[in-house]
């Protein structure tokens, strides 16, 4: 066995034959007989390998940023514009919507569902019959046994966080059987994914010394991760009572079961010493980082995905998804730790990126920095007519639309290529968001104390060092709710979080906007960025730039309401981000609904 589990590669000939990608299909296996994977240790230790590749490659996640105000996503025409701009129908959430299977393989994120009940149906079929196999010791079984827990409580909570309530299949269908699946409801999917988990927890050793294998620490994560969510507004809300396969029955309590979940393996780093705050880069640069929980490695044989999409077109990557402005009010100033429109943050509209939170620095990519030894040009050169005569280095081709650049996951001595074959890693589970989950579960549960020690042991890293929160009341969520967004950039969570929150309908509907740094003859520049409105003049420049007053939205923080002014940015038109109600849920696919005859029931709305 090698010392990590390179799960892209790790792909067995009879598994994807056992079944279609279609919804429980009843193909059987062709490639090898069940005899042969049931009766030999190493075809059935590779079958269960293959159920890792049930959690995506993060990076051909459709840039699931780029739906939210995080991130622009410049290629018009794939399933996460679709999404960003509330287009999606239950016929555009298959692959072959639109463009084909090559448009879409790098957005297979609204693919989830066949990908799921796929691998659910394997996994059964492991369950089913792992207790007969003999040749097996009792470690290997039980290692095999509790993996197989582990992901399919994983791919039902991932169905559950897209579509809400879905059908909770156990067994293996036969071809006389009849289907007649149903949803069942969130609480009744939380109680068996909360099963599997405890199920795999007993099973599984506390940490693996294989990098990338799940371990008990791992489930004990997910379990904090899943009743969180379950937990949250959206699946718990007071003024949606009832238990349905939209939301759980409302019960304060499940807030005390996220908060002892989280506790848990919070324990196992602050107690044991299981774990521990690295750097901030660390966690993407170091495959032995002791913040990472769970790490997985992925092959890059069509090159490294981090790379391409996020690096701008002057380095050859692809630019594909690039920071939006909305994201910069959100780095708190590192000597105040307030944000920039705050009174008394520090900051200067002059000077707009200095001072901010460290993780600033180690995620944007912005006017004048430095980047693989050469300055991040994004100036428009104006002429002494107030003309546009030429665009900086990193405007080429037209191809770098937001004036910003990701940082984050880059390696910077490495080469980006579409060819590279090395093995990276992603750290799908880390301590800093057990810590966030720890806090927000203590806010919920009344316990600010703890809520806000949690919040400060994040931003108290050694190299990040803001000032600590000191808030209460709703300013302590709303530092909850900032705290997430910034530490958390990038991966796959602001997109959900904000569904869980309900607060999806302001920050999803806020239009995609970019800096623009202007330089003129006398080397004097001049920032059009987000800024609180009334605090600077706005003025024309020459024909090219005409100031926009239409785009100013109220945003609430801390008590306190700021109308917050785009009107001077660069707005990326044609890009108009769409959210309504239906959005909290992913459709179910329309031919999965055709196929039931009745017993799947549609999301609402769609």
């Amino acid at each position: 066995m090698k010392r990590y589990i390179l799960l892209c590669s790790v792909v067995v000939a009879f598994l994807f034959s056992a079944c279609s990608d279609e919804f429980l299909d009843k193909k059987p296996l062709t490639t090898l007989s069940e005899d042969d994977v049931f009766s030999n240790a190493a075809l059935l230790e590779d079958y269960v390998n293959s159920f890792y590749t049930v959690v995506p490659d993060p990076f051909t996640e459709g840039n699931i940023a780029a739906i939210t105000d995080e991130a622009f996503f410049r290629y018009g025409g794939s399933s996460t514009n679709f999404v960003e701009r509330g287009q999606m129908t239950p016929d555009k959430v298959m692959y072959d919507y639109e463009g084909g299977y090559s448009h879409n393989s790098r957005t297979t994120f609204l693919n989830i569902w066949n990908r799921a009940y796929t691998g659910i149906r394997n996994m059964n079929h492991v369950l089913s019959r792992i207790d007969d196999c003999t040749f097996l010791t009792e470690e290997k079984k039980r290692q095999l046994k509790g993996e197989t827990y582990f992901f399919r409580a994983w791919a039902y909570g991932n169905l559950v966080e897209r579509f809400g309530g879905v059908p909770l299949i156990t067994k293996l269908y036969q071809v006389q059987d009849t289907f007649g699946v149903k949803r069942s409801t969130i609480d009744e999917c939380t109680e068996f994914i909360l099963n599997d988990l405890h199920a795999a927890e007993s099973l599984l050793v506390d940490k693996s010394t294989e990098l990338g294998r799940v371990s008990k620490d791992v489930c004990l994560a997910y379990e904090s991760r899943y009743t969180l969510m379950v937990a949250r507004k959206f699946f718990n809300d007071p003024d949606n009572p009832s238990d349905n396969f939209v939301h759980g029955r409302y019960d304060k309590a499940k807030w005390t079961r996220a908060l002892n979940a989280a506790k848990a393996i919070v324990e196992r780093a602050d107690k044991d010493g299981a774990y521990s705050l690295s750097t901030y880069d660390d966690y993407w640069k170091n495959v032995n980082c002791p913040e990472v929980i769970w790490g997985k490695f992925f092959s890059t044989t069509a090159g490294d995905k981090a790379q391409l999409y996020y690096s701008p077109t002057y380095f050859n990557g692809w630019t594909s998804c690039e920071p939006c402005e909305a994201l910069m009010l959100d780095y708190e100033m590192a000597a105040t730790g307030l944000k920039p429109f705050e009174e008394g943050s520090g900051y200067d509209p002059h000077k707009p990126w200095m001072g901010r939170d460290p993780r600033f620095y180690k995620t944007i990519l912005y006017s004048d920095c430095i980047f693989r030894d050469s300055v991040f040009d994004n100036h428009y050169y104006i002429d002494q007519n107030g003309k546009r005569i030429a665009r900086g280095l990193f405007w080429r081709n037209e191809s770098d639309d937001t004036g910003y650049g990701l940082r984050k996951w880059h390696i910077e001595n490495a080469d980006i290529s579409e060819t590279e074959n090395t093995t990276i890693m992603f750290p799908w589970i880390r301590l800093a968001e057990m810590y966030l989950n720890y806090a927000e579960a203590a806010y919920e549960c009344g316990d600010e104390v703890t809520c806000r020690k949690y919040l400060n042991k994040v931003r108290s890293r050694s190299d990040v060092q803001m000032p600590p929160v000191t808030d209460t009341g709703t300013s302590l969520f709303d530092r909850i709710v900032n705290e997430r967004r910034v530490e958390l950039a990038f991966e796959p969570f602001r997109y959900f979080d904000l569904r869980q929150w309900k607060l999806a309908p302001f920050y999803e509907n806020i239009p995609a906007m970019g800096c623009v740094v202007i330089e003129y003859p006398d080397h004097s520049l001049q920032y059009r960025i987000a800024q609180v409105k009334g605090a600077e003049t706005k003025e024309n420049i020459g024909t090219n730039w005409v100031y926009q007053p239409g785009y100013t939205y109220d945003y609430s923080y801390r008590g306190k309401t700021y109308t917050i002014d785009y009107g001077y940015c660069h707005s990326m038109q044609g890009t108009q981000k769409k959210f309504t109600n239906k959005q909290y849920l992913y459709p179910i696919p329309q031919n999965e609904i055709t196929k039931s005859e009745g017993s799947l029931e549609q999301n609402p709305d769609y």
